[in-house]
């Protein structure tokens, strides 16, 4: 396995120390509304660097909250990892190797489509990680992309987004599959809106 992923020009060292654990010293609470830090997108970008030089010919993409400016969230970068047919199980190992967990809550992704967690420390602050590993051309990837481009273009939807995060903190929502639920309705509607 590790010869094939050499041979692909993917990058097996260990190279993100930078990659801490999900659950660091001085991480955000799981579930939270914080006001929307444009620092996120830094550090998205700073995430997306590392992984970008383990996995050179693999896409990587800033998805959610954190990519949509002025959309106030829990401050999780979430970065989608576009898989090539076949290559599931190396990407993982990669992206393992660096650093990154295996999922500990929420709502469990299957296995097909798993997701890891990590936390990078950037200006000062420890963000959460969320790695999506996505299959290239899948319906998965299609609508983490429409969701944030459509939020992007949109201010009123990231207003009522928000409007309903706010709802689920405020009921004491802390548990993360109960608080991902909460936001199903309002996600599946705006994949459905047309403009």
């Amino acid at each position: 396995m590790w010869v094939g992923m050499k041979q692909k020009g993917w990058n097996l060292v260990n190279a993100s120390p930078l990659i801490g654990p999900y659950h660091a010293p001085g991480a955000p609470k799981v579930v939270d509304l914080r006001p929307w830090d444009a620092r996120g997108l830094a550090a998205a970008n700073s995430a997306m660097r590392l992984l970008q030089t383990a996995l050179p010919r693999i896409v990587i993409e800033h998805v959610g909250s954190t990519s949509v400016p002025g959309c106030d969230g829990k401050g999780i970068l979430d970065l989608m990892v576009l898989i090539p047919v076949g290559h599931l199980n190396e990407v993982c190992a990669v992206v393992d190797c660096m650093g990154f967990q295996h999922q500990s809550g929420g709502i469990k992704h299957p296995d097909h489509r798993p997701m890891r967690e990590g936390s990078l420390t950037f200006d000062g602050s420890v963000f959460r990680i969320h790695v999506h590993l996505v299959p290239e051309g899948s319906a998965d990837a299609e609508m983490l992309r429409k969701f944030r481009d459509r939020l992007t273009a949109n201010p009123e939807l990231v207003a009522l987004y928000v409007e309903q995060k706010r709802r689920l903190v405020d009921a004491q929502i802390s548990d993360r599959s109960t608080y991902t639920q909460g936001k199903k309705a309002f996600i599946e509607s705006v994949l459905k809106f047309e403009k």
